[in-house]
């Protein structure tokens, strides 16, 4: 039986679109297709509503069920191609926690960026998570530094500068280049105003009880987030790049 890469690389390859023109339809990178299908990572449901609209199909055809109506026209109600493109994608998403739990392994992107959209940006629903990003306090408008706020234990900050703790993570940021603090704390500016920051970054740091420069490379993502009292987070997952 197919799984869902597989039914959409089908899709895709009986539509008019490549990987590159379809990413590009539903708004997102050139290579968002193609890091789906090699990655078999999930989407977002809006992104599923995107995909399946682009493609002239519902979501129940792309999840494998008994369904053959298409979307040409704008026959079908918006609202519940959405209902039930967050019913199979939550679905989803929950199969992928159970399975991410039992191997013990870190989320990828799409976990992070899937539980954020689901959640609202809100801190809920977080503990699959939480070992695996920081929390940085929403700069204040005079913050010269960022303000980590709690540390995960399997972070990629954790496990490259062997920190505990967010005070001594914010030790190390007085230590670090001016300019490396200063794209940090205006990155999570960015981010505390509403949007996800992803990007690339290679750093170079000088760490206690080395004589010369680390250089770290590593796929980051901001988000912005909110706890259930109101305070204001930004909630940095990071990944080494391989």
């Amino acid at each position: 039986m197919q799984d869902f890469h597989q039914r959409l690389k089908a899709f895709i390859q009986e539509s008019p679109y490549d990987y590159k023109s379809l990413s590009l339809e539903i708004g997102q990178g050139e290579r968002y297709i193609s890091n789906l299908l090699s990655t078999k990572s999930d989407p977002g449901y809006s992104s599923v509503v995107k995909i399946c609209s682009a493609l002239g199909i519902t979501p129940n055809q792309i999840a494998g069920l008994n369904d053959q109506i298409s979307l040409a026209g704008g026959e079908i109600d918006n609202r519940i191609v959405t209902a039930q493109a967050e019913r199979i994608l939550t679905a989803v998403t929950r199969e992928a926690h159970r399975k991410l739990n039992q191997r013990g392994a870190r989320p990828l992107l799409d976990d992070v960026l899937t539980w954020w959209h689901q959640q609202r940006g809100k801190l809920a629903n977080f503990d699959a998570l939480s070992e695996h990003v920081d929390l940085y306090r929403a700069p204040e408008p005079d913050s010269r530094l960022p303000e980590p706020f709690k540390i995960g234990a399997q972070s990629l900050a954790a496990q490259s500068f062997g920190i505990q703790t967010a005070e001594h993570l914010q030790y190390l940021f007085t230590t670090f280049d001016g300019k490396l603090t200063e794209s940090v704390r205006l990155a999570h500016v960015e981010a505390s105003h509403g949007d996800p920051q992803l990007s690339i970054q290679e750093i170079d740091v000088m760490l206690p009880g080395h004589s010369f420069p680390l250089r770290f490379t590593y796929k980051r993502l901001l988000l912005p987030v909110e706890d259930a009292d109101g305070n204001k987070y930004v909630l940095n997952y990071s990944q080494a790049l391989e």
